[in-house]
């Protein structure tokens, strides 16, 4: 498992060769960052919805990439970009869901560092490597699919009574 934990934007694991034949090109924070922030706005787009199918989606999602990018950076393809979110939104989803854990089970006065801090621990342990993304985690912990849920939000069946 901590083959995957090991694709860091800054090593091999994360780099593309787009345009370049045979050359590479790192995926930096900030591009990370820009594609996460694509990622969420096509996602959770109102006009589009989910009515999209995953060609269409990620050609929107590299358009805005390739529009608000550096201009230093080089430009990326849907194939290239699709390929990298995926090995970075299993990472993310790991870590997710050990901070969710922690925070469904908060100890009284805990801050949301202190979760963090926890939850880098744990992952540490089980993972056998440090989390990586934390400046893709923090754009998307609010959102709907990554945002802790109370017991409030859970569907409980409701128990039959004889009468």
């Amino acid at each position: 498992m901590a083959g995957v934990d090991a694709i860091d934007s800054k090593q091999d694991g994360g780099q593309d060769s787009d345009g370049d034949h045979g050359k590479r090109t790192a995926w930096t924070v900030t591009g990370d960052k820009l594609l996460a922030s694509a990622y969420t706005m096509m996602s959770e787009d109102p006009t589009v919805g989910n009515a999209q199918k995953s060609e269409s989606f990620w050609k929107r999602v590299v358009e805005y990439y390739n529009t608000n990018r550096d201009k230093k950076a080089k430009k990326r393809t849907a194939e290239k970009a699709k390929a990298h979110w995926a090995a970075v939104k299993m990472v993310v989803n790991r870590y997710n869901g050990i901070y969710n854990k922690w925070y469904k089970d908060r100890p009284s006065g805990w801050s949301d560092e202190d979760f963090m801090m926890q939850a880098h621990e744990e992952y540490k342990s089980t993972f056998k490597s440090t989390f990586q993304y934390e400046h893709v985690w923090r754009i998307f912990k609010d959102s709907p699919m990554y945002a802790p849920q109370s017991s409030g939000h859970r569907s409980a069946k409701k128990a039959r009574t004889s009468e």
